[in-house]
């Protein structure tokens, strides 16, 4: 009887071995103090804080790049031992660029970048294809706040995006990571297909109080197809003898990937 026993244990924990280790992915979406003093004073204490959060993914909106000044976002990646890619429609010759910055551990497969024509103004939107245990999936990261956020304008960007995501997504989990000026329902009708992580989601600027054009603000979003089991956290700077109430950073989404495409299933590039 004990043998038997012993056996079924045995059956048992070779069935546990042979199930499939679900991917599961954590994204972070940050908006950096300013460069300058402000920066520099939290930067360190910022580092820290993301060491503990250990996103895969880190996305940073509106970085400003000065000319003989270190990329703050770049900065983070290396503390971290990240990965960076900076993101800007600008010229490399100018003196001043913003864009987004992407920041992974994860090994990327491929990347590219394309332009989001909304006004006389376009923003550039970068893709990453990472490696994640035995999956991969696409990294999308968009600023669509257009500057004279109107809804045509917005409308214009959000149908760049989804053109250059039928073109490159090859099949693949896909994630949106960005600021978005939209209204909630205007931004899901506008990327079918994809929700939002946060579940009640507030203004830009941190209002709580939501209105029908209110702006969805900075966030994930993910492939309903793709992704379960969805949990969001805001990240705040914890406050300090010089910064009394807590800085808000962003937010991190945590999402498990349900579908796994076989290579096979995989269009090449």
């Amino acid at each position: 009887m004990l043998r038997w026993g012993c056996f079924g244990l045995l059956v048992l924990s070779f069935a546990v071995m042979a199930e499939p280790v679900v991917p599961v992915i954590k994204v972070a979406n940050l908006r950096l103090p300013d460069s300058g003093e402000t920066w520099t004073s939290q930067r360190d204490r910022i580092a820290t804080l993301m060491e503990t959060l250990r996103p895969d993914v880190i996305v940073v909106q509106d970085v400003r790049q000065l000319a003989n000044t270190p990329n703050p976002a770049c900065w983070l990646g290396s503390r971290l031992k990240y990965s960076c890619d900076f993101i800007s429609a600008d010229r490399p010759s100018q003196p001043i660029r913003r864009g987004n910055a992407v920041l992974t551990r994860l090994s990327a497969q491929q990347d590219g970048i394309t332009l989001l024509h909304g006004d006389s103004a376009p923003t550039a939107a970068g893709m990453q294809r990472l490696q994640l245990q035995q999956a991969q999936l696409n990294i999308y990261a968009a600023s669509m706040c257009p500057r004279d956020n109107s809804a045509v304008s917005r409308g214009h960007q959000a149908a760049d995006l989804r053109s250059w995501m039928d073109a490159t997504a090859d099949g693949l989990p896909s994630l949106i990571i960005g600021d978005f000026a939209a209204p909630t329902e205007e931004l899901v009708r506008q990327l079918p297909g994809y929700q939002p992580a946060r579940r009640n989601p507030s203004t830009r600027h941190g209002d709580a109080r939501l209105s029908a054009d209110a702006q969805h603000g900075m966030d994930v979003l993910y492939q309903v197809r793709s992704f379960a089991d969805i949990t969001q956290q805001a990240i705040q700077l914890p406050a300090s003898d010089a910064q009394s109430p807590p800085e808000p950073l962003g937010m991190m989404a945590t999402l498990r990937m349900t579908r796994i495409p076989e290579p096979a299933a995989v269009d090449e590039p």
